[in-house]
């Protein structure tokens, strides 16, 4: 029950980042534009590099505790916050023509 526990606190941390990024827009990259005959579509990378800053400091983290046992549990919840990010469209922004 813990480490159920402590994966969906990691999952939810890093769909929080994840989507604080994608709506702030704090390092205002952009990428993939893609014209489409309703604007042009692109992909803001800032959320998902929030959260993989977080997810290398975790594990480093980890690794200098020497707790690498956990390490597949953040990795589980990493893998599956930015899934779930990108099913929900988090950072794709379309832009009118």
């Amino acid at each position: 029950m813990k480490r159920i526990l402590a994966i969906l606190g990691q999952f939810l941390l890093f769909l929080a980042l994840f989507a604080v990024g994608s709506f702030l827009h704090p390092f205002s990259l952009h990428w993939a534009t893609t014209p489409t005959p309703s604007g042009t579509r692109y992909f803001i990378p800032d959320g998902l590099l929030l959260a993989l800053g977080v997810f290398l400091a975790i594990v480093l983290v980890q690794a200098l505790r020497k707790r690498t046992c956990n390490t597949t549990h953040t990795v589980l919840a990493f893998v599956l916050a930015i899934a779930a990010g990108y099913l929900i469209r988090l950072g794709f922004v379309t832009t009118g023509i």
